[in-house]
């Protein structure tokens, strides 16, 4: 018995969080069909994980065109069943930069089912990619490249309007094109402050101010990038304080008491991207506050942290105009002092 065929539904993604959807072709053996639907066997696996299977239906509409009863196509979106399966994946600290970046890899297989009569029949099976596995990505496209169909050139997404400010002595990360793995550059030591180098890489060296600190982080896109902040002179420490009260029997000399019981001394930073420009810092409002693992070195130690934005960011000011600048909070994941 023939079987259906499944196809990529518009522009193909390699990137995990984008959607990911087909499109299956029936055969129209079943339009006469109590019911009628697809049935789907999606194999995963995060590369060096887990392994995982997902089965699902989708039904199979019919309508009468030019007066004959049609089975019509099906579209179904993966995305989902993919994100599940990259969870499980945890990045370590980035104190070293990975051989490699983890994939997903998957395949599917797909009949037609139907009823007739209280039997239940089916198809023979298709099978997408026919041979081997599709390799998926752990970034995702943003709307805009999806709109324009335009696809990253490297794994990135900074800009290069202006220079990117690095601290001298430290080690900047500069993911590259999409067909090769980041890379490693060492600023050197005793460089003049005002000396522009890495000029293909858009670096600005200077001297490491006070409260100067280096961020890394997993971009939207699924790399090791670094970038480099500014601390503001404000500090908090947040302690979560729970009350109770110890009855006892009260005599002259015996009462009852309160007891305080404080945890979660973690705290919260107060930074700034420091003077950029518009291009910038529309990256940091869209690209860093939005991330989701990021680390801050703080005496040579690499510490988990999360950015908290406010809930409203201001990108552009033309009634006022000046040198754009985003200041966030980030929150140490570690309880007790960094330092």
């Amino acid at each position: 018995m023939p079987s259906p065929t499944i196809t990529p539904y518009g522009a193909a993604t390699q990137f995990l969080h984008s959607p990911v959807v087909f499109q299956a072709t029936p055969t129209g053996s079943g339009i006469n069909g109590t019911f009628y639907r697809l049935k789907v066997k999606l194999y995963t696996e995060l590369v060096g994980y887990i392994n995982a299977e997902f089965d699902f239906s989708i039904p199979i509409e019919t309508k009468y065109v030019n007066g004959s009863l049609t089975a019509q196509n099906a579209l179904f979106d993966i995305s989902s069943a993919l994100q599940a399966v990259a969870e499980k994946w945890q990045p370590d600290a980035p104190s070293t930069l990975p051989n490699s970046y983890p994939e997903v890899k998957y395949y599917m297989t797909a009949h037609e089912e139907w009823m007739v009569d209280g039997s239940i029949l089916s198809s023979d099976a298709a099978r997408f990619p026919a041979s081997n596995r599709r390799t998926m990505y752990m970034g995702a496209l943003t709307d805009r490249e999806r709109l324009s169909g335009s696809r990253p050139t490297k794994y990135g997404r900074k800009p290069t309007s202006s220079r990117e400010i690095c601290f001298i002595g430290s080690r900047v990360i500069a993911p590259g094109p999409t067909s090769g793995a980041p890379s490693i550059i060492h600023c050197v030591a005793g460089e003049p402050a005002d000396k522009e180098i890495f000029d293909t890489l858009n670096y600005y060296a200077i001297n490491p101010p006070l409260d100067g600190y280096e961020i890394r982080f997993i971009n939207s896109l699924g790399v090791h990038e670094n970038v480099f902040v500014y601390g503001l002179p404000k500090k908090e420490a947040h302690i979560t304080t729970e009350q109770y009260v110890i009855a006892r029997q009260e005599t002259l000399t015996q009462f009852s008491r309160g007891l305080s019981i404080k945890k979660n001394d973690y705290e919260t930073w107060h930074l700034s991207s420091g003077p950029i420009d518009k291009d910038w810092a529309s990256w940091y409002i869209h690209e860093f506050l939005m991330l989701r693992w990021i680390w801050i070195r703080i005496n040579n130690q690499w510490i988990p942290c999360h950015v908290l934005p406010d809930e409203t960011t201001l990108l552009n000011d033309r009634i006022n105009p000046s040198r754009h600048e985003v200041q966030f909070k980030l929150q140490l994941d570690i309880n007790g002092s960094p330092l």
